[in-house]
């Protein structure tokens, strides 16, 4: 028995003996073991490790206390966020750009990154180490999720890295297409048609539990086994039985990936430098056209036109593992109608916009490259086209005050020409690289300090309507990163503190969802649900926030957005039609089609909001239910008498 092995054993040994209920009290008992091996392990094995190393019993018996970040599932879903290629954004093609504050891009301070990254984030190092391929990184956080004990077939995937409705049309449908390939060709290697995970299976094939001080090898060994399948359909019974045999049976691994080299496919280093741009001699090309090249080539040899993404798509309808949301970034003059339907057809459900200030001025002096007039524009056809808005604003830029600031948020809030659905709240920091920095240094600018964006947030939390949910208030850049502005990345805890001293009471949807309540050990009950209805006016068209919530105790259970669009922008969406552009039902994650005593999914909440939001559409004379469906949602929907029409789920009232 190997010595991780070992540990991870004696670990569970000491856990089964004193029952810890803490993640404190587990490092303790782990602490406690390594003590023995200070001399021959120096470093801490994962929960994960544990968890592999453990009988099934004593995986099922300590699987909370496993479970690793049980946050990143509390909402209903396992997010998967995908870092696409370095790539230039559209602006700076123009001239325009980049934005004063904009860190990363092809050839930037922090190397060739994606656009406003700065190559440190967690999402943006796992697409380094995986060469950007968003099969790889699927297979990657799948594999983290089962390893922390979650099961995550409700996925949804968050596209970063930029205006990504800029990159190359066939480009945006690769990278969507091999990220629901991932999840299908995961569901069929993995799990039966019940939804059992073959335990045998994973931990052979990703190598578990892990041998420590080789897990660079460990990666490019599962990297390679991964292209070795990348382009194979797996649904062929021949497929099917090869990869069975080279995998799982015979243990051949050897002779898959000695297929791979023959095969002359390209080998995945872990190493971030292998991913690089090769800067050509004497600068005969700059970076922004080798950009733009190395994605045509990846185009040329990694993309397998005989799998399609509507094949794709058509499988992960039914898949174990299913894409039940898409998230896509852009900017608002990349974010019209010509894009939306683009987005559409890829299978996008949200999109968020980098709104940044409600100040024509500040969006000029910042080169941000669009309007005031063409964010407002923007959101009301996104929002028509059925799709949910995540806006993007930034307290702190040049030529605001904090004044400004409190102001510019309450617009967002308050003025019907924005009013989105979600909100992620950057403030402004300064990044090595960009032009903000230089003026930082020669003292023309002064960035918003921690407390000060955090009084700002606070005081904004005042006027949040119910119907609103502030995802973030902090980028995922780490402060080492940074040159000034916001230090501390706790900020939201920060803000907190503020309003709980000030007594600011915030009705934003994270802050009353039914999963955070019961992580902070909350009693609540499902008996005490009732049907609220919000209705207001957006972007011109009406809007409905149907709500199940406990009234008494101010929890959200789950709601329902529906829209009477302010314009017909296709063909499946006529005057006498209503749009669904959410359902969603709180609490941790349940796996589709079975009940947990640990979840509110699947106790027909669902069911009744979209029975309620259908009985308001009658009542206003409308016969036509449009409800822009993830992917993986389709089924839930058909079972309610939907069909798919176009690219939506429809229903005749």
């Amino acid at each position: 028995m190997g010595n991780l092995r070992q540990v991870c054993t004696e670990i569970m040994g000491e856990i089964k003996k004193n029952n810890p209920k803490t993640k404190h009290e587990l490092n303790q008992l782990k602490l406690k073991i390594l003590d023995k091996y200070k001399n021959k392990i120096k470093q801490v094995p994962k929960n994960a490790d544990i968890y592999f190393a453990a009988s099934e019993d004593e995986r099922e018996n300590f699987r909370e206390l496993l479970s690793l970040k049980p946050v990143r599932t509390i909402s209903g879903v396992a997010p998967i966020a995908l870092m696409s290629e370095p790539y230039p954004c559209p602006h700076t093609m123009k001239g325009i750009g980049p934005c004063t504050y904009c860190p990363g891009g092809p050839g930037s301070f922090f190397g060739n990154v994606p656009q406003s990254y700065t190559g440190k984030e967690p999402s943006t190092r796992r697409a380094i180490r995986n060469n950007y391929d968003p099969y790889l990184i699927v297979f990657n956080r799948l594999e983290h999720y089962v390893a922390m004990g979650k099961v995550p077939d409700k996925a949804e995937i968050i596209i970063q890295g930029g205006t990504f409705t800029f990159f190359p049309k066939a480009y945006q449908e690769y990278f969507v297409k091999y990220a629901l390939k991932a999840m299908n060709d995961f569901s069929s290697l993995f799990f039966d048609k019940e939804g059992n995970l073959d335990i045998l299976n994973f931990k052979k094939f990703f190598e578990l539990p892990r041998t420590l001080n080789e897990e660079d090898k460990r990666t490019k060994r599962i990297q390679q086994k991964l292209l070795y399948i990348k382009n194979l359909e797996l649904d062929d019974f021949g497929v099917n039985k090869e990869i069975d045999e080279l995998f799982f049976k015979n243990n051949k691994v050897s002779i898959a990936l000695g297929k791979l080299e023959n095969n002359n496919q390209n080998e995945i280093s872990v190493s971030a430098s292998n991913t690089s741009l090769n800067i050509i001699e004497n600068n005969v090309e700059n970076t922004n056209t080798l950009a733009i090249k190395k994605i045509q080539n990846k185009l040329k040899t990694e993309n397998n036109p005989n799998i399609s993404l509507k094949q794709m798509q058509k499988e992960n309808e039914t898949s174990f593992i299913r894409c039940v949301g898409l998230t896509i970034e852009t900017k608002s003059d990349f974010g019209k109608l010509y894009h939306g339907n683009l987005m559409l057809e890829l299978g996008c459900t949200r999109v968020e916009i980098g709104v940044q200030s409600v100040y024509d001025a500040v969006l000029e002096a910042t080169n941000r490259g669009n309007t005031v007039a063409d964010n407002i524009e923007s959101i009301r056809i996104l929002k028509d086209l059925g799709f949910k808005i995540n806006c993007h604003y930034m307290p702190g830029l040049p030529l605001t005050t904090k004044e400004m600031d409190l102001n510019g948020l309450k617009q967002l809030f308050e003025n019907q020409d924005y009013k989105p659905d979600m909100l992620k709240i950057y403030p402004c920091m300064v990044m090595e690289g960009t032009k903000l920095y230089d003026d930082w240094k020669n003292g023309s600018f002064t960035p918003l300090t921690t407390k000060e964006a955090a009084e700002i947030i606070a005081e904004a939390k005042r006027y949040v309507p119910k119907y609103l949910r502030i995802m973030r208030i902090q980028r995922d850049i780490p402060t080492f990163a940074t040159a000034s502005g916001v230090d501390r990345t706790n900020l939201r805890q920060y803000v907190e503190k503020i309003c709980k001293e000030r007594n600011i009471n915030c009705k934003c949807i994270r802050c009353r969802e039914a999963g955070f309540h019961l992580k902070n050990n909350k009693k609540i009950s499902i008996n005490n649900i009732q049907t609220t209805i919000t209705e207001y006016e957006a972007s011109h068209g009406k809007e409905f926030f149907i709500a199940a919530e406990d009234l008494e105790n101010d929890v959200l259970f789950g709601f329902c957005r529906m829209r009477f669009p302010s314009q017909f922008l296709r063909e499946e969406i006529t005057s006498t039609s209503a749009l669904i552009r959410e359902l969603h039902v709180f609490s941790s994650a349940a796996q589709i089609g079975r009940k947990s005593d640990e979840s509110f999914q699947h106790r027909g909440i669902g069911k009744n909001l979209l029975a309620k939001a259908e009985e308001i559409t009658r009542q206003n004379r409308k016969d036509k239910m449009v409800v822009i469906s993830g992917i993986g949602a389709r089924e839930y929907f058909r079972k309610f008498g939907y069909e798919l029409e176009g690219v939506y789920m429809v229903k005749r009232l």
